[in-house]
């Protein structure tokens, strides 16, 4: 007598095993998420930004961008000076970012009567993206 013809019914995959392959795809997704944020943080902390004085001669109001709500419309303004500084020993003067750890409203009431100076900062080997800090 063969028993051939008993067929063992297959045994299903075990949900266990598709849970511990999500959760290692889950944790190595994570770890390159936060590898990438840590990297691009370092890269765009403010490091050893060179600096000097500089002298505010005039500040104006500039649009920052502008979008449209339900209630209309809304239009987030931000504030330039132009400044005279100088830098390996030639003045330069131009209009440029002014920042400040005031809320951005300060720096727009400082538009009507500006203040006379501002500590002019950049990147290392970036004077082109320079800005200018204002104190209170």
């Amino acid at each position: 007598m063969s028993h051939s013809h008993i067929r063992k019914p297959k045994t299903p995959s075990q949900p266990v095993a598709r849970w511990n392959l999500a959760l290692v795809m889950a944790l190595l997704l994570g770890a390159s998420a936060a590898l990438f944020t840590f990297i691009y943080s370092i890269r765009l902390s403010p490091q050893n930004y060179e600096t000097t004085q500089g002298r505010i001669l005039e500040m104006r109001k500039v649009i920052d961008g502008a979008f449209d709500t339900k209630s209309g419309g809304k239009i987030i303004y931000g504030v330039e000076a132009r400044v005279q500084y100088t830098w390996r020993g030639q003045t330069q003067q131009r209009w440029m970012r002014a920042a400040s750890d005031m809320p951005k409203e300060f720096l727009l009431q400082k538009v009507a009567n500006p203040p006379s100076e501002c500590r002019v900062y950049w990147p290392p080997q970036q004077p082109d993206n320079a800005r200018c800090w204002v104190k209170e």
